[in-house]
């Protein structure tokens, strides 16, 4: 289902929707308002928001509202009333409270302590597609069977945890990228990303950065990699990986539920599949091994 822009319908709505509520933030913001201003009903649309941004629409606004305040009382000599009265909240002591209990200290006593977390950033909304499933929102997504794929890469481990997690990614892929245009002759036309949890969930894992074995010719110090054959889920999306994961964590487990399918413990956890038009296009296909649909 797509909008008027070539976007999912749902996101595109969501997406209208982040803007609305950040050039209104000083109104009072309600789920009444704002679905009636984008004429949908109050129950589909706290459904659609909570799907497309991960988090509800009251949760949202009352932290896009407390995040503004608290960067408004640290930067400008306002009271703490008039801070609540600019940000739409008709009572002072609601305010507080809801202050405190969002970032630890009272609105009062953020000027002298440092706020470092559960500030709520504007939510960037990821595009793909989202589709009604017999009722319940979720992914769009197709089953494909997939041949055994040899490839040629390095690995890398990361931490999604630490300050380094990005920058470490981001300077492998390059460096990957370089090491293959140094061996000359590269014509893949994908370039391949291989993700792999490990046991525990503390957020470290492997990234596999790699090309089919026929896009290199000439010997390389790549190490090698088999992806194993079999049924794999395939999504598409766009934007950066960076922007994409955590989104697609969540649309994958409610897919799942919503699907009712077993992922397929074969060794690899998520293929992300960048084709060489990527820059362009900005589409990235996710697979993920299910076992047969």
């Amino acid at each position: 289902m797509k909008g008027g822009n070539g976007m999912n319908l749902y996101v595109n709505i969501i997406n209208e929707t982040i803007n609305y509520i950040e050039a209104n933030i000083q109104e009072k913001l309600s789920l009444e308002d704002i679905a009636t201003h984008f004429c949908v009903s109050k129950f589909h649309f706290n459904r659609m928001f909570k799907t497309v941004a991960g988090i509800t629409l009251k949760q949202y606004i009352l932290g896009r509202k407390l995040t503004q305040a608290m960067i408004h009382l640290t930067e400008t000599d306002v009271s703490v009333i008039d801070a609540a009265y600019d940000f739409g909240f008709e009572y002072p002591e609601v305010f507080s409270r809801a202050f405190k209990q969002q970032f630890g200290v009272s609105p009062s006593a953020c000027k002298a302590e440092k706020v470092d977390g559960n500030l709520v950033k504007k939510v960037n909304i990821v595009e793909r597609d989202i589709i009604n499933y017999k009722g319940n929102l979720t992914l769009k997504g197709t089953y494909k069977y997939m041949e055994e794929l040899p490839l040629e890469g390095t690995y890398v481990e990361v931490d999604e945890n630490s300050e380094e997690f990005e920058p470490l990614l981001k300077s492998a892929g390059e460096r990957f990228l370089a090491e293959c245009e140094k061996a000359g002759r590269l014509k893949a036309e994908s370039l391949y990303t291989v993700v792999n949890c490990h046991e525990k969930d503390n957020g470290e894992y492997t990234v596999f950065y790699g090309i089919n074995y026929d896009s290199i010719e000439g010997e390389t110090n790549f190490k090698k990699r088999i992806i194993p054959e079999g049924w794999y889920a395939a999504f598409i999306y766009h934007g950066d990986m960076f922007n994409i994961r955590e989104t697609f964590v969540d649309d994958l487990y409610r897919w799942i539920m919503v699907k009712e399918i077993e992922l397929n413990p074969n060794g690899v956890g998520m293929i992300n599949i960048f084709d060489k038009d990527y820059l362009k296009t900005n589409e990235v296909q996710i697979l993920v091994p299910i076992k047969k649909p």
